[in-house]
């Protein structure tokens, strides 16, 4: 088998037949039948996402074979080699998300339960921050839509036949402008190469990529100012207690803006 890339918890590669196998490190084995029964769901739901074709165990690390994803390489990767194509590519991901927010399903795991037990648990946020998070997201509504929950250019695997979603091992059932508001964040902030040039660039390029983003995702499902705002706080919040860095530095920075209300609206940014 030959190595095509490797993440923080896994190595993936692919097979003498062409399917794609992800194999977990040790420490984070227990991932793999979450991801294994998570893709089930999912293809109950009629999701467009990868599916497993079997679990296996190499060397003593689980691992999980996926039989209709196919080699390639990450959105982010893509831009870099083809940045003249950026406004593709972020009208490309925007019709991919809206797409999964067209399915629904009653067995994956709840959003507002996920998003609680997040904020509950950061650290990266004052007590102050978790009861108010909390507050707000006790009075939005709720629902059944499917969820990705981890949208960013590293979760999106571009190949010949266009372009695939994975790690969906946070997809839940839920409202989809909490969705909308993660993808946001995590689009908007992130680290950046060393260098002033190079800094730039990346800061140029996320800014253009997450608003061509969100016109596009708006355009095929159009969302109220009002509810978009209400999200940021609680998403943030629990997105914050999951990074670190520079990223978890600007999420904290734009909770102390939510909160003392010197934000501009993203709504506002991206026009």
């Amino acid at each position: 088998m030959r190595k095509i890339g490797e993440g923080d918890k896994s190595e993936v590669f692919v097979l003498p037949d062409g399917r794609i196998l992800k194999l977990f490190f040790g420490h984070y084995a227990e991932l793999a039948p979450v991801e294994a029964e998570m893709s089930t769901m999912l293809v109950r739901a009629s999701v467009d996402a990868p599916s497993v074709d079997e679990c296996v165990e190499v060397d003593g690390r689980p691992g999980i074979v996926f039989g209709n994803l196919h080699e390639g390489i990450t959105l982010s990767s893509d831009v870099r080699k083809r940045p003249w194509g950026i406004i593709h590519a972020a009208q490309s991901l925007a019709r991919l998300h809206a797409s999964v927010h067209e399915c629904s399903s009653e067995e994956l795991p709840s959003q507002r339960e996920r998003l609680a037990s997040e904020i509950e648990s950061s650290d990266a946020i004052s007590n102050e921050t978790r009861d108010l998070a909390m507050r707000v997201l006790a009075d939005l509504p709720d629902g059944t839509t499917v969820c990705h929950n981890d949208i960013h250019m590293l979760n999106v695997i571009v190949h010949e036949s266009g372009a695939t979603l994975i790690d969906w091992v946070l997809a839940t059932r839920g409202n989809p402008t909490a969705d909308l508001a993660g993808a946001i964040l995590q689009l908007r902030f992130g680290e950046k190469p060393g260098g002033l040039v190079a800094g730039f660039a990346m800061e140029a390029g996320r800014a253009a990529f997450w608003r061509l983003y969100l016109r596009q995702y708006l355009s095929l499902r159009p969302v109220s100012r009002e509810e978009l705002l209400r999200w940021q706080l609680p998403v943030a919040a629990a997105l914050a207690g999951r990074r670190a860095g520079r990223m978890r530095a600007q999420l904290q920075e734009h909770i102390s803006h939510l909160q003392k209300g010197r934000h501009r609206h993203i709504l506002e940014i991206a026009r």
